[in-house]
């Protein structure tokens, strides 16, 4: 426990010392569902695999606004190893970012050897690397420099005149540390990328680069059942984000489950929205939906967020260890009723 303890905290003292440039991720509020976009240190920690599809039309209303759709999925591929990938669109307005990631994770428990299973603590470590394309097209914009306050009409250098398109690699890392209910994760997005510079909207002339800012994260959550029935359960849990450029912002979301079938949720993510949350997981099949109502002052300007994930449960069929099981209920009941004393045989 305590090389465990020295792990972690060498993790955080790398994560806040290392100086990155790369792009900044999207906006996900319904990251609780699909981790694996926020920390790619999930990948392989279930007892099944998560094809997860989600799409996000943020701020409707607004002329350009951000449009996002991503198709992930990942598995454990031996008692150790685990590998995920993730496919992505992002556009807002002229801009538009694609591309795909592709993580490899190792795995192992960090509990005693003789703990009960739904005891068992493990941690998992990860390395991704990320193909992205920025492409600009600016055929069916406005250019924002013709209505400049000072009425010039002059044109901005750093916009380009036709299409253009760069493509660069990333790198990131990740740290997982998981039981059956808590889980907690740090990952230092797209901290090295080849080359830093998108050489896209930028003008050397002028001292004007379009640099990649790299995106670090903090993740923290915890199944709490709250009946000795085991009917009902909350799941509170918290995001932190920070990047180079931007200061450290705060997402919490706390949703209440039934029979691990349905739930609901509220969320807030700091300085910006309070989201709504509603889903299903029957059988093999998942649905979730999230609605963000703005807080911020371009609240009057946009008639909300919309997310919507659906997805599907791929069972494995020769079970794993060191992973989590994905129903809580049923025939495991017994086993992991926090009301009742554990004894080990």
């Amino acid at each position: 426990m305590k090389k465990f303890k020295k792990i972690i905290l060498v993790f955080i003292l790398f994560l806040f010392i290392q100086e990155s440039k790369s792009q900044q991720l999207p906006i996900f509020s319904q990251y609780m569902f699909n981790d694996y976009v926020i920390n790619p240190g999930v990948a392989g920690t279930f007892d099944y695999i998560p094809f997860r599809m989600t799409y996000r039309n943020q701020w409707t209303g607004f002329s350009g606004a951000p449009k996002t759709l991503t198709v992930s999925g990942h598995s454990a591929v031996s008692d150790h190893i685990g590998l995920g990938s993730l496919l992505y669109t992002d556009v807002t307005g002229p801009i538009n970012i694609s591309g795909a990631m592709f993580s490899y994770n190792f795995r192992f428990p960090v509990s005693g050897k003789y703990c009960e299973w739904d005891k068992r603590k493990f941690l998992s470590l990860s390395l991704s690397t990320r193909f992205n394309q920025f492409a600009f097209d600016p055929t069916n914009e406005t250019w924002y420099s013709v209505h400049a306050p000072d009425g010039s009409g002059a044109v901005d250098p750093v916009i380009p005149n036709g299409i253009e398109t760069s493509f660069n690699i990333y790198h990131s890392f990740a740290l997982y540390f998981y039981s059956e209910r808590l889980y907690i994760g740090i990952s230092a997005l797209d901290i090295f990328a080849t080359p830093n510079d998108l050489d896209i909207l930028t003008y050397y002339e002028g001292g004007f680069t379009n640099n990649l800012v790299g995106q670090y994260n903090f993740l923290a959550g915890y199944y709490f059942p709250i009946d000795q029935s085991m009917n009902w359960a909350i799941e509170p849990s918290l995001l932190l984000k920070k990047t180079k450029m931007s200061d450290m912002q705060y997402h919490f979301n706390t949703r209440v489950i039934y029979q691990d079938l349905m739930w609901l949720g509220l969320s807030y993510r700091q300085f910006d929205a309070l989201v709504f949350l509603l889903g299903i997981d029957y059988g093999q099949y998942f649905f979730g939906y999230s609605y963000d109502t703005s807080v911020s002052e371009i609240s009057g300007y946009n008639s909300g967020s919309h997310e919507l994930v659906i997805g599907y449960n791929f069972s494995i069929r020769n079970k794993k260890d060191n992973l989590r099981f994905r129903k809580r209920f049923e025939d495991r009941r017994r086993l992991i009723n926090p009301f009742k004393e554990f004894r080990r045989n």
